[in-house]
């Protein structure tokens, strides 16, 4: 899910061959460390990981993710900025 929102902002402006790359790179290699840090009870963002002095990262606080929408829609709109950025505005439009 996180790889179509890309598809969104880079519309128009990049090669499929292109996309399919980005898309690979995002999905195999970024993506699973997001994850990691927000699901995982080892991560530095979830609520129940603790530090070796046995408090809590974030002071208590972490992420609660509902049904995982955040950490899709975070990973996939910063990717989607990212390529944007990088391949400039559409030409022709404004």
């Amino acid at each position: 899910a996180a790889a179509t929102i890309v598809s969104g902002s880079v519309a128009e402006r990049c090669k499929l061959e292109a996309y399919f790359i980005y898309t690979i790179c995002l999905t195999t290699f970024i993506y699973p460390v997001a994850v990691h840090w927000m699901w995982s009870g080892t991560g530095f963002l979830s609520p129940f990981a603790i530090q070796n002095d046995g408090e809590p990262y974030l002071s208590q606080n972490g992420v609660i993710d509902f049904a995982g929408s955040g950490v899709v829609h975070i990973t996939g709109g910063f990717a989607g900025l990212v390529g944007a950025l990088a391949i400039g505005p559409r030409m022709g439009f404004f």
